[in-house]
């Protein structure tokens, strides 16, 4: 098994060498994209050891049907279309490198497009299938001998978890199960999005790449002797025990959305729906997007268009479910955050700065979060009514949540990691505790300035980093 981070090569859609008068189009402009995949496997140090990524890909991580609108519902032709390129990729490398090794990695279209037949992969590319961010690969059963995963402990998508542990280790297991006992072990990436946050189930995937998974002994599944191990070596044998079941509670406590595609709730989810049900209540439609990955080049658009009709669950019904999930839930975090204040006394003093980080402000940031949404969703409910004064009231109380995750998160920045939480621009509490003061403004004063009618949670974490990444480049060893 090859396991990795991302040292692997990618040929995909190279926009800084693309004319800005001529469509991000692989269809009617080869040429373009072939000649910038030349450069790149030319400017390549020939002594290195390269793993070359093929495929084709759009912009902002989105399928590449938003390049080419001559695509859309035509799965067939795409597939054809991203073989092709994959062809070609692989006679560039060839024609410099003649023993170079190959991957592919489907993500979403292209997970869909081979199970369903339209894409073909050639046999001498390693197919990397990755998970949707929960955890869950998604080869659909379909993973065979030789492949691999792309799989993330975090991923920025709105919904997961950015700032917190979210992925069981159950999970992890699980699907690591079902590869090696396929055979699919030929090539493994962690994408961790920021690490720091999801230690722990980053060296869960890691332990099960190296050494396989752990064997089961009496009374105890491979999932809570992980747990007891990194309780153990983390915060001292006198606590194992306890913060070991802390940790199967915190994977316990998330409310779920339900439905076919049923996944609990990431630190993301409560503050991306707080933000949009807000605006919707102070402005609805339309409202406008701000591309995150790629905020030089990608204009604002209208939210929802491009792919179809709007498809939006009346504000009303979006309520109602937080109010429902999120009240069934915060006893749950309630009682899971006075057993991890009770087990604190127990850990190794040397160790205590990084409970607070790893367990306290983790649990924190899910409590509150998940009681920011409920109140926020039962404000709504309220001033629907026409309770304009409590719907005011319950709004404030959402307030002190946000003070309460931010007094817990500044005990989290010790040492190395000050200021820390100062660079969450992803799952974006500031952003959501800007909007919910907007939104308390607006109770009591109809008339107060409102916010504008974007969405630009995601585009400011990438616009400060490509800033500061600027021209810098990195030279690989």
């Amino acid at each position: 098994m090859i396991v990795t981070q991302h040292h692997a090569i990618p040929l995909g859609l190279n926009v800084a060498r693309w004319p800005k008068d001529v469509p991000y189009n692989y269809s009617t402009h080869p040429e373009i994209l072939q000649r910038a995949w030349q450069n790149a496997v030319a400017a390549y140090p020939r002594d290195q050891e390269v793993l070359w990524t093929v495929g084709l890909r759009g912009l902002s991580d989105v399928s590449y049907v938003s390049m080419d609108p001559s695509l859309r519902g035509n799965n067939h032709a795409l597939g054809q279309l991203i073989s092709q390129a994959i062809a070609d990729q692989m006679r560039i490398v060839r024609s410099t490198y003649p023993d170079a090794k190959f991957i592919t990695s489907l993500w979403q279209e292209g997970a869909r497009l081979v199970q369903d037949g339209d894409l073909k992969i050639p046999p001498e590319v390693t197919t990397v299938w990755a998970d949707d961010g929960y955890g869950n690969l998604q080869d659909n059963g379909q993973v065979a001998q030789g492949q691999g995963m792309y799989y993330h402990t975090a991923m920025m998508n709105r919904r997961a978890n950015q700032l917190t542990e979210m992925v069981p280790v159950e999970l992890i297991y699980s699907e690591f199960g079902r590869y090696i006992k396929a055979g699919a072990t030929q090539y493994m990436l962690v994408n961790t999005s920021d690490i720091r946050p999801v230690s722990m189930t980053t060296k869960a995937v890691m332990d099960a790449a190296w050494k396989g998974l752990p064997a089961p002994t009496a009374g105890e599944s491979p999932s809570d002797g992980f747990h007891q191990r990194w309780s153990s070596e983390e915060f001292g044998k006198g606590a194992a025990r306890q913060v070991a079941e802390i940790y199967k509670e915190y994977f316990a406590a998330p409310a779920h959305t339900g439905g076919q595609f049923d996944r609990e709730y990431g630190d993301q989810y409560y503050h991306t729906t707080v933000r949009r049900m807000v605006l919707r209540y102070m402005i609805d439609f339309p409202f406008y997007s701000i591309s995150g990955q790629s905020p030089t080049w990608v204009a604002p658009r209208a939210f929802g268009t491009g792919f179809g009709p709007i498809r939006v669950v009346p504000l009303a019904d979006s309520v109602k479910a937080e109010i429902q999930r999120c009240g069934e839930a915060q006893p749950r975090w309630d009682a899971l955050w006075k057993k991890a204040l009770a087990a604190e006394p127990l850990v190794a003093p040397e160790r205590r700065p990084f409970y607070d980080a790893h367990v306290l402000a983790m649990i924190a940031i899910n409590k509150e979060s998940n009681r920011i949404l409920w109140l926020v969703a039962k404000a709504i409910q309220e001033a629907e009514n026409g309770q304009t004064i409590q719907a005011h009231a319950t709004a404030e109380l959402s307030l002190r949540a946000f003070d309460e995750i931010r007094r817990v998160e500044a005990g989290a920045e010790y040492g190395q990691w000050k200021n820390w939480y100062r660079g969450d621009w992803l799952t974006g509490i500031h952003q959501s505790h800007e909007l919910v003061q907007d939104f308390v403004n607006y109770l009591q004063d109809p008339l107060s300035l409102l916010p504008p009618p974007v969405f630009w949670d995601g585009w400011e974490g990438y616009y400060h980093i490509t800033r500061y990444e600027g021209d810098r480049s990195v030279e690989v060893k």
